[in-house]
């Protein structure tokens, strides 16, 4: 028997519960912290309530995209086996990796969006008064909550794990050849466990881009709307 098949798997889903308990929790320490450090000063926002909306929303397709960029700078990662999908009726965007890579690279990635457009434009955003870039790195750090468990996660677990997505985007899978049973983390629930066998434990749905019937919806509201914007702004 090889090492591969002496493997176990465990599955993990995402607690969404408790992940918007910690996420509203770290909006009211982050925030607040932010308004002791900045209290001498005014907050105004001066972009549109449209425009500052799809910035939000383009904030957060961005913070996908640069979890891709994690993946994709290392070389053992192939690029059609990482995906993307939004459902913006569930408030759901992700970016998944559906092949078995390192404790490095998933660690890597999940911590890319968090610091380049979290804590580093944060601080930008305070040195130069730009409250709008502010509160989009606030944004993307509270909804970064549960890329932080994970990175708990991976951090009490051993260095030769290995990580794999399937095909739900609430949820991963860790191998190893030790006990991984006793590790708890908050907003993380152990679903399944087993021993590994890798014929059946593979992605089924490759497509680059998965998008659902209700996010198409969405977004042709918001493009109409811009679009009503535009025309009115040009009539004004």
């Amino acid at each position: 028997m090889n090492k591969e098949n002496k493997l176990h798997f465990y599955t993990y889903k995402l607690n969404m519960t408790v992940l918007n308990i910690l996420a509203i929790l770290l909006f009211v320490l982050v925030g607040g912290l932010i308004f002791f450090i900045e209290r001498h000063d005014s907050y105004t926002i001066t972009m549109s309530m449209l425009t500052f909306f799809i910035s939000m929303y383009a904030w957060l397709l961005l913070h996908e995209l640069l979890h891709g960029i994690g993946f994709a700078i290392f070389k053992s990662v192939k690029k059609e086996n990482i995906t993307f999908g939004m459902y913006l009726e569930k408030g759901i965007f992700y970016c998944m990796c559906k092949q078995n890579i390192g404790k490095k690279v998933i660690l890597t990635s999940l911590l890319f969006p968090i610091t380049l457009i979290g804590f580093i434009t944060l601080l930008i955003g305070m040195i130069l008064n730009q409250y709008e870039l502010v509160f989009l790195s606030i944004l993307n750090i509270v909804s970064s909550i549960g890329d932080i468990v994970m990175t708990i996660y991976f951090l009490k677990c051993p260095s030769d794990i290995i990580y794999l997505d399937l095909d739900d985007c609430t949820s991963f899978t860790v191998l190893s050849s030790k006990n991984l049973g006793n590790i708890k983390v908050p907003g993380i629930i152990l679903d399944k466990k087993g021993i590994y066998a890798k014929k059946k434990m593979v992605a089924k749905d490759k497509r680059k881009l998965v998008i659902s019937k209700s996010s198409y919806i969405m977004l042709a509201i918001i493009i109409l709307l811009i679009i009503i914007n535009i025309i009115k702004s040009i009539l004004i």
